[in-house]
């Protein structure tokens, strides 16, 4: 699947293996600490799962059906049904592919095959597959959760106390939108907080905004303030900009926010960055940072901007991020490895990550190293690249794990910690 040579296939059978350090994600820290056990594969699959939604009402399915008051199988067997009509789509990818790698269910999903599947995932759901088991199935080391300030993180105090296991590392990250887009932010109190997520392992802030605020709003110095004290502390400020949210108002109303009628904004954003982090580059407090881009119209001019404040010594200080939400599929992370190529330097990228509620939702990292080794076989054989299969395995090796291990700071990082604790 994906891999378009022999050399493609070499490549990805070089990375396949390697552990998940999972930088952002929106999963439920407490159903790790419990090793939740879900009752069946809606549950898992598609009762948080917006991407899931959006193509079943694609395909004319009626909302009772999706979101309503249908039962579980029911909701299962409407997108069983119509899972077929969404062939080459990343869900339809996504679904076959965790349905393989979870439950070793090979069998194409559709109307015909949907009872089986039911019963044969709901049975090994019952019998031996838990949150933990397919962290493990997919060898992740990190999950970072994404969480409000002034939660008390007690979840993530017993996770750390808990028998998750020396390999993999839960943590926080600092999420502090709802309290910045007010005239009057809080700094006081989100200082406070800010120290309290620093003392409980959290090394990064996260920021969805539809736009960056304008300079001189309270909005943009409060933004400015947290990345201030995130190079102080070391820690990793990540931009997610672009999103065009609840535009469907009459369903947003009705459903809430997350519920699959977000979209792409055509909003430019690279002249506001560039003031963002000059802003920040002129005082010497401009930290790592990783921007996340949705509308593909930006790509070059966002991925170039980054590149004029780049400094050493970190290898990639500014990162184009992985291609995120609506453009995490076959095209849009083949366009951002060739805007990342032609403006970066793609050997210091630093991978994939889930963005996700659903615990399944891993196979999106084995998905875009698939991608990653197809991508560079396929360069390496118009001639644009080395036909060099060493330098080439060695290139994804470390946009797959290497290099993300070296960018986190070291609290986030357990294979990090390990190292160290042992030299």
């Amino acid at each position: 699947m994906l891999l378009t040579s022999p050399l493609a296939e070499n490549i990805y059978n070089s990375i396949a293996e390697l552990p998940i350090l999972d930088y952002h994600t929106h999963l439920p820290a407490a159903e790790i600490l419990d090793d939740h056990r879900f009752e069946n594969l809606w549950e898992l699959w598609l009762q948080h799962d917006h991407y899931k939604w959006r193509l079943m009402r694609a395909c004319g399915v009626a909302e009772r059906f999706i979101t309503g008051d249908a039962s579980p199988w029911e909701k299962f067997f409407h997108f069983a049904t119509v899972l077929p009509l969404g062939l080459g789509n990343p869900v339809h990818q996504w679904a076959h592919m965790e349905l393989a790698s979870v439950f070793g269910i090979t069998t194409q999903l559709n109307a015909q095959s949907a009872q089986g599947i039911w019963e044969s995932a709901n049975r090994q759901l019952a019998e031996k597959i838990t949150v933990r088991t397919i962290l493990s199935t997919f060898n992740v080391e990190l999950v970072a959760t994404t969480d409000d300030p002034f939660d008390d993180l007690a979840v993530h105090q017993a996770l750390a106390h808990s028998d998750a296991g020396p390999a993999l590392a839960v943590l926080p990250t600092f999420r502090p939108d709802r309290h910045l887009l007010t005239d009057s932010p809080d700094l006081t109190a989100l200082k406070c907080r800010h120290d309290y997520f620093h003392e409980h392992g959290c090394r990064m802030s996260d920021h969805g905004l539809t736009h960056l605020p304008a300079p001189g709003t309270p909005a943009f110095d409060a933004l400015a303030e947290i990345a201030r004290w995130n190079h102080k502390k070391g820690w990793i400020m990540q931009l997610h900009l672009g999103a065009q949210r609840n535009v469907n108002s009459r369903m947003s109303s009705s459903l809430g926010p997350d519920s699959g009628f977000d979209t792409i904004g055509s909003r430019p954003q690279t002249e506001a960055l560039i003031t963002f982090l000059n802003t920040l580059d002129a005082s010497g407090q401009l930290p790592k940072v990783i921007l996340y881009n949705l509308n593909p119209n930006e790509n070059a001019a966002l991925c170039c901007a980054l590149q004029n404040f780049q400094e050493a010594p970190v290898p990639g200080k500014l990162q184009y991020g992985p291609a995120w939400w609506h453009l995490d599929h076959v095209q849009g992370i083949r366009e951002q490895l060739d805007t990342l190529t032609s403006h970066s330097a793609l050997g210091t990228h630093i991978g994939m990550l889930t963005d996700s509620r659903s615990f399944t939702s891993y196979v999106r990292h084995d998905y875009y190293r698939r991608i990653l080794a197809s991508y560079l076989a396929d360069k390496a054989r118009d001639g644009t690249m080395p036909d060099d299969p060493s330098l080439l395995i060695e290139t994804a090796g470390n946009i797959a794990y290497q290099n993300i291990r070296n960018y986190l700071p070291t609290a986030t990082n357990p294979a990090k910690d390990a190292q160290a604790t042992s030299s």
